[in-house]
C-alpha cells in the first residue's frame, strides 16, 4: 500500500503509521487503522527517517510505477497490505547482462517504521545519545547491503549470483562480464530464502519463470514444495544464532507466540514472519533488537 504525501507534526507522540510525519508516496506494512507510539521526541527520529527514505524510494521489487503492484491476500498475512509486484532487475550485471523479469509478494515498511525500529533496537541495547549515530548508521548500512529493506513474503528476489551467495566472490571484485554478475532468481518465503524440492522444477537460476508465478505465489501449492530454509531473516539481516542469543538474554523461548519447536528449518520462517507482522503493528522489531545485541560494539562510542 502506498501512502499519500503530506506533513504532520513531529511532536505527535501516538499517531497512525499510515498518516504520521512527512512521507513520500511509499509502501508501509501496517494493517489499516493501526496506531503505534512512534519515538517522535527522540532527538534522532527525524534524521533517521530521512536517511531511511533514500532506501524506501529505491526498492526495486516495488516496480517502477503504481501499476506494477496490486493488492493481494496471502494466508497468514490477512489484513496486512501485501502487494504482488512485477519488476525486472539486473543488479550488479546492469549494462552487461539483460535484466531478469520476476514477480514477488512484498510487505515493505515505510521510512518512519524503519526509523522507529532502528531507534528502539539501539536504545534497548543501551545506546546513549553519544553512541546513537554510530549504532543507527551501522544497523542501517547492514540492512541496506543485505536486502535494501525489502520483505518478500513469497516469490523471487532477482540479484546477481555474486550477491546472492558468497560462493561466487564479491561482485565489486569480479572482472567486467564475469558470468557471476548475471542476475538470477533467489526464492523467498516469509523473508527468508528457500529452495524447492528437485521435482518442482524451480531453481536459483536465470530461467524465465513468468508463466509459473501464479503457481509459485500460491502458497497453498508452493509451500509443500519447499526443501531448505536458509539462515538469514529479513529485514534485519538476522541470523538464527543471533536470535537465539537475544531470546536467552531477555529470558524468552526461541519460538514466538507460544509456538512449539525450534528455529531450525521451517521454524525460522515462522519466527521471521511473526516478528515482522508484530513490528508492522508497532514501533519495534525484535529481529532488529537481536542484531544490535549481537553487535555490541555498535552501541559504544
Amino acid at each position: 500500500m502506498r501512502t499519500p504525501s503530506y506533513i504532520t507534526s513531529l511532536m505527535v507522540v501516538s499517531a497512525s503509521l499510515l498518516t504520521a510525519l512527512p512521507a513520500l508516496a511509499e509502501f508501509q506494512c501496517a494493517p489499516a487503522n493501526t496506531s503505534a507510539s512512534l519515538p517522535t521526541r527522540d532527538a534522532f527520529f527525524a534524521s533517521e527517517m530521512a536517511a531511511w527514505s533514500k532506501t524506501t524510494r529505491s526498492r526495486y521489487t516495488e516496480g517502477k510505477s503504481a501499476s506494477d503492484c496490486r493488492d493481494v491476500t496471502v494466508p497468514g498475512y490477512e489484513g496486512f497490505p501485501t502487494q504482488r509486484c512485477t519488476y525486472e532487475n539486473a543488479d550488479a550485471g546492469v549494462g552487461m547482462f539483460p535484466a531478469l523479469k520476476a514477480q514477488v509478494i512484498i510487505l515493505d515498511p515505510s521510512a518512519q517504521q524503519l526509523a522507529a525500529w532502528s531507534i528502539n533496537a539501539c536504545r534497548v541495547n543501551g545506546a546513549t545519545d553519544a553512541s546513537m549515530p554510530k549504532c543507527l548508521d551501522r544497523l542501517r548500512n547492514n540492512i541496506i547491503v543485505s536486502n535494501g529493506a525489502q520483505f518478500p513474503v513469497v516469490g523471487s528476489v532477482v540479484e546477481s549470483y555474486c550477491n546472492s551467495s558468497g560462493a561466487y566472490g564479491e561482485c565489486k571484485s569480479l572482472p567486467k562480464n564475469s558470468p557471476w554478475l548475471r542476475p538470477r532468481h533467489t526464492w523467498f518465503r516469509d523473508g527468508v530464502s528457500v529452495d524447492f524440492k528437485p521435482g518442482f522444477g524451480v531453481h536459483w537460476d536465470d530461467k524465465d519463470y513468468m508463466g509459473l508465478f501464479d503457481k509459485l505465489l500460491d502458497v497453498t501449492q508452493s509451500d509443500r514444495q519447499i526443501n531448505t530454509t536458509y539462515k538469514t531473516a529479513r529485514i534485519a539481516a538476522a541470523e538464527r544464532d543471533q536470535w537465539r542469543s537475544w531470546r536467552r538474554h531477555i529470558g524468552k523461548p526461541e519460538m514466538t507466540d507460544g509456538v512449539s519447536g525450534t528455529v531450525d528449518g521451517a521454524g525460522w520462517r515462522t519466527v521471521a514472519a511473526s516478528v515482522h507482522r508484530a513490528a508492522c503493528r508497532g514501533s519495534s522489531n525484535e529481529l532488529f533488537d537481536a542484531v544490535v545485541f549481537a553487535n555490541k560494539s555498535w552501541t559504544t562510542r
